[in-house]
Parts: C-alpha cells; sequence; structure tokens
C-alpha cells in the first residue's frame, strides 16, 4: 500500500486551488493524480474530508483528463469509499463523495 497524502498537504492543496494561489493544472501530473485516486485503495480507513476535498478539486478541473481517470479506475475506487462511508455512517464525508459523483459526470 502507498503511504497517503501528508494531511498538511490534503488542507493546502484544496485552499491553495479555492484562493487561486496555484493552478490545478500545476498539481495534474499522471503521478500526483495517481497517488490521489490510488493510495488508499486496500485501507478506507484513512480517508478523511481534507483527502476527499482534494479529490473533488481534481475530478473537477477542466484540465483533468478523463482517460486517466479511466485507466485509475476511479469510479470503482469511488463506488468503494462511497459503500464505506454508508457503512461507517459518515455524513460530512458522503455529502462530499456525492459531490465528487457530480464533478465526474460533468
Amino acid at each position: 500500500m502507498r503511504t497517503p497524502i501528508p494531511m498538511c498537504v490534503q488542507k493546502l492543496l484544496p485552499m491553495l486551488i479555492e484562493f487561486n494561489l496555484t493552478k490545478i493544472s500545476e498539481i495534474l501530473q499522471p503521478k500526483t493524480v495517481s497517488h490521489c485516486f490510488r493510495f488508499s485503495l486496500g485501507d478506507l480507513s484513512c480517508a478523511n474530508v481534507n483527502d476527499g476535498e482534494l479529490r473533488v478539486a481534481l475530478a473537477s478541473a477542466l484540465e483533468m483528463d478523463p482517460k486517466l481517470l479511466s485507466q485509475l479506475k476511479v469510479v470503482w475506487h469511488i463506488g468503494n469509499l462511497l459503500e464505506f462511508v454508508h457503512e461507517k455512517n459518515m455524513e460530512d464525508f458522503l455529502k462530499l463523495m456525492l459531490g465528487l459523483c457530480k464533478a465526474l459526470l460533468f
């Protein structure tokens, strides 16, 4: 299993993007995106709201390559996350994950 993205990065990146202090295109490198969507495939217990916000920002970016998301099996991973979040009754995270689903649909 890959190591989780450090919490400080999970918190800072979405804020930097939101306040236009960095461009999402600057972090849309295949290795970064892959790490963001794959690191918790085996262990969903490290999933959190900050990580979810980062995933939403990446998935909803106009610059995001849909082929990369498909190669990473993002939809399958989100399905697993939704199941985990529902089982653990994590209401705040469920709303965020549904936002991620919406971002992927658009």
